[in-house]
């Protein structure tokens, strides 16, 4: 059964931390999907009945339109986004358990579009993505904890175009390279494509 999140039986802080996170988001939009209106309606990512079905989102049987949330062992909030028919929409924040925020990704019809946004613990910058479609589409960029730069790239239509720099986490540089056209120019180096921070799932 959904519960509404102020009838959840949580500490009285962690209610008003949450409320006052999502204050904001409700009165300036209510908010406005790609098909409606979603309503307001809150459920608990630890109600029964959460499926995932080819990238949407179900409750039981019906594709879930409204507030999905979830809350860190302490009661504080840990995530909170939007659904409208089963499909992400508008943005979805996380935060660490020391009420950092820790990403901010936009979803618009189930894809990501725009900016994404992600820090560290610290409160540090972590990355800076820009997507249209699903696929990046624009800059990207990524911080190490220590707050050097680790990546700094241009993208589109999800793939490599135009300048790339990647750095070690002591500042030296590790590649520099022109991509175009599906080739490389320049110092290229040995790349990573391992990226730990661009991994979130669609259950949160």
């Amino acid at each position: 059964m959904a519960a509404d999140i102020m009838a959840k039986p949580v500490q009285l802080l962690s209610k008003l931390w949450l409320i006052a996170f999502l204050l904001p988001v409700f009165f300036s939009c209510t908010q406005t999907a790609s098909t409606g209106t979603i309503p307001l309606k809150y459920v608990s990512t630890d109600q029964p009945g959460w499926q995932k079905r080819e990238g949407k989102l179900w409750m039981h049987d019906t594709l879930f339109s409204g507030w999905y949330y979830e809350l860190s062992p302490t009661g504080d909030t840990a995530f909170v986004g939007a659904y409208d028919q089963g499909r992400a929409e508008g943005p979805h924040r996380h935060w660490y358990s020391n009420h950092q925020l820790k990403e901010i990704r936009q979803y618009k019809k189930g894809w990501q579009e725009g900016e994404q946004r992600g820090w560290y613990e610290s409160g540090k910058p972590a990355f800076v993505y820009e997507f249209k479609n699903d696929v990046y589409e624009g800059r990207r960029q990524e911080w190490y904890a220590n707050g050097q730069p680790a990546q700094d790239g241009h993208y589109h239509d999800g793939r490599e175009s135009g300048a790339q720099r990647m750095w070690y986490a002591d500042g030296s540089l590790k590649v520099n390279y022109v991509a175009r056209n599906g080739r490389n120019y320049g110092f290229t180096g040995v790349k990573n494509c391992v990226n730990v921070w661009d991994s979130i799932s669609l259950s949160h």
